[in-house]
């Protein structure tokens, strides 16, 4: 039947009158185009070998399931093969082959369950005979055991290795020695025979009933057997003792304590090491003992953790701890006061080599010359951490410039901790411009920042210079908290010890982003560059000089009388050496150049230029391999730059850069982001951090304020 007898179907229109003249003007091309535009025809036309191949990729009807089931099984109809997981519904003829087919099938199930079941019967009778084999084999290889051979005398020394290596021994089958003796007889022999691994004990005292303390008797009494029993198997080893007591300090509570505290007494002489952290009221057990008491001990640690109604009360060196002073052997000395204070007994300083001092309220000296004076005594101090009061309420003397200095031949590590802010006689700069230590390889300066106004101590890190200057020490460790980023200052401190290894500066004064900052945010933030930005030039290598203005667009129209009122950081001055006079060191370091933060004070210009001095062709701090930066607001592909710089191409004499941490207060560049990730599949140990909102929804949520979740 042709189109035309179809009546659903329309004819087509004739082509148009200028058809046949557009057709003859194209000539030799006009076949395509007539093909093309030729009205469909009735007659079939024939098929030819494109067609044939384009017929071939249309999708058909799914191919058919090819049976792979043995011959055992049996196969499934033909006549439903092609109706396999579709929605064919079948009819009732249908029905009931497909039925007796199911029938037949389950047959065979049950025939392969049975089978299975003989199968797994004969596994498990295998199994069992193979564990038994195992475990009369493994008894057998036990008796051959190199271990076995050992002498008792070398499992001694391996127990004495099993030891926790940063603290004493604990009371706990989860390590050694307890654990030791629990696993057989004979190393339970061998260590209860070994005394040096019962040399170390931390007591941990039981919860004391505070509201009837005299009820915990029975439980400090058998804690105090324990104690008991532990130091007798130690035979004469001297001994390694730690005691924490968050208890209270009334009269119940001394006694408590001091149940324990007397069975200590009678080993006296063993004492190596004695770390407590406890009230100092507690150690009346030891009243009546002396120096000779004590000829062998080493390291003394207190912590007095009581909280006293007088918190400026400054007490004296307890009669129950005389045996400290001069102890003819002590070399660790360590002491924490966190209420009130305490005068420190006549130890010998000259054989110390490790000093802590810290207190929050009231120091250990009358002002700092006095403790200058003291510290010039420890010729053999090779760890010295000094953590100045923390409070304002303490009754100290105001700052006043030091001039004392000292030398400290051995020293290796120094902290010096304190408020910034708080300008007593033991601010920082005062023990940091007067100290000389050529050995110095670790400087830590913590705390909080701060400069309030009228002061008239300088800033820290211009007294840390003055420190490198007369030390001109080996430093290979640098970490600088909390304290106010002066470039020119900080990138001087770094030009003076070109050993540095490790340098890390957190400022824990961060700026925290609540959402995506504006347009007039970021703008405010680009006009400028700030001190980390500076610094990351400084450190960034093959750059030769590092200059930035930082000035608003508005200023630049001024006149100038207003260009004159810019505030400029200079270069400071070079410092003199630890023969000059160092009354020049601190005039220095009090110029108004060097007290000048990188970011202007509100009564000052908004125009404020920094520049980084130009630097020499050497690159700073040649041998830098870890990096520990909090960079804030500081630009991502400088940080880049600088990581790059010591990363790749490096130039002679230049180490690479380890390890690299850093954080951010910004969101991630998308570019950095790839460039970090590159330097990590290169093998570098990078993390960096960016303080971004919890929450990127300004919005709360429709359930603020309900009982429970959505």
């Amino acid at each position: 039947m042709s189109h035309s007898d179809d009546p659903c179907i329309t004819p087509p229109s004739p082509p148009p009158p200028e058809y046949e003249s557009v057709i003859d003007k194209l000539g030799s091309s006009s076949f395509a185009l007539k093909e093309l535009m030729r009205p469909p025809s009735d007659e079939p036309q024939e098929q030819g070998k494109d067609d044939i191949a384009n017929d071939q990729m249309l999708p058909g009807p799914p191919p058919k399931l090819a049976s792979n089931l043995s011959d055992d099984i049996p196969a499934p109809p033909s006549t439903f093969s092609d109706k396999l997981n579709t929605n064919y519904v079948p009819g009732d003829t249908e029905i009931a082959e497909i039925k007796q087919y199911v029938s037949s099938v389950h047959h065979k199930l049950t025939q392969y369950d049975a089978r299975i079941a003989e199968l797994e019967a004969a596994l498990q009778e295998i199994t069992k005979k193979r564990t038994e084999l195992h475990t009369i084999v493994s008894a057998h290889e036990a008796l051959i055991s190199p271990l076995r051979r050992l002498p008792p005398e070398i499992l001694q020394l391996i127990f004495v290795w099993c030891l926790p290596q940063n603290h004493n021994s604990v009371m706990h089958a989860s390590e050694a020695p307890v654990l030791l003796g629990r696993v057989c007889s004979e190393w339970r022999r061998i260590s209860l025979a070994t005394p040096e691994v019962w040399a170390s004990l931390h007591i941990v005292p039981p919860n004391v009933n505070f509201s009837n303390p005299g009820s915990s008797a029975a439980r400090f009494e058998r804690k105090r057997e324990l104690v008991k029993m532990w130091l007798e198997r130690s035979g004469a080893c001297p001994l390694s003792i730690s005691l924490v007591w968050f208890a209270g300090d009334s009269e119940e509570e001394v006694k408590l304590c001091a149940s324990i505290l007397e069975v200590l007494v009678p080993m006296c002489g063993r004492w190596k090491t004695l770390d407590f952290q406890v009230p100092l009221k507690m150690f009346t057990p030891f009243i009546g003992l002396t120096v000779e008491d004590v000829p062998l001990l080493e390291g003394m640690s207190l912590m007095d953790n009581r909280t006293p109604l007088d918190t400026v009360a400054v007490d004296r060196w307890p009669e129950s701890l005389t045996f400290a002073e001069s102890a003819t052997k002590l070399r660790n000395f360590t002491l924490t006061f966190f209420s009130g204070g305490i005068r420190l007994p006549s130890i010998p300083w000259p054989q110390l080599t490790t000093l802590y001092l810290e207190s929050n309220i009231a120091f250990f000296f009358t002002d700092s010359r006095e403790m200058l004076n003291t510290l010039s005594g420890c010729a053999n101090l090779q760890s010295c951490t000094l953590k100045f009061p923390l409070s304002h309420t303490a009754l100290l003397p105001a700052y006043k410039k030091l001039d004392a200095p000292i030398v400290l031949p051995q020293l290796l590590t120094l902290c010096v901790d304190g408020d910034q802010h708080l300008h007593n006689t033991f601010h920082m700069s005062n023990t940091l411009t007067n100290l000389c230590a050529p050995k110095l390889r670790k400087l830590e300066i913590l705390g909080r920042s701060g400069r309030p106004e009228g002061s008239v101590a300088p800033e820290p890190l211009g007294a840390v210079r003055t420190l490198l200057q007369r030390s001109k020490c080996p430093l290979e460790r640098l970490n600088v908290e909390s304290m106010t980023m002066l470039p020119d200052e900080f990138v001087a401190c770094l030009r003076l010890i070109p050993s540095l290894v490790e340098l890390v500066v957190h400022n824990w004064s961060v700026r925290v982003i609540t959402g995506t900052p504006a347009e007039e945010d970021t703008a405010a933030v680009n006009t400028s560059e700030v001190a980390e930005d500076l610094i990351l030039r400084a450190l960034t290598v093959g750059l030769k000089e590092a200059e930035v203005v930082r000035e608003d667009d508005e200023t630049l129209k001024g006149n100038e009388d207003d260009e004159k009122s810019r505030l400029q950081v200079e270069p400071i001055a070079e410092l003199p050496d630890a023969q000059s006079d160092s009354s020049t060191t601190a005039t220095t370091s009090e110029s108004p150049a060097n007290v000048r933060s990188s970011t202007p004070p509100a009564e000052a210009s908004t125009s404020t230029i920094l520049s980084v001095s130009p630097m020499p062709s050497e690159p700073l701090c040649p041998n830098l391999q870890r990096f520990d930066f909090t960079l804030c607001d500081a630009s991502q592909h400088l940080f880049c730059d600088f990581v790059s710089s010591r990363w790749e191409n490096l130039p002679r004499g230049v180490s690479r850069i380890k390890s690299v941490k850093c954080n951010f207060a910004a969101f991630e560049d998308d570019a950095v982001k790839a460039r970090m990730q590159k330097f990590r599949a290169e093998g570098l140990d990078a993390f960096v951090t960016y303080q971004v909102p919890m929450n990127d929804d300004l919005n709360p949520s429709p359930w603020t304020g309900l009982e429970g979740p959505p």
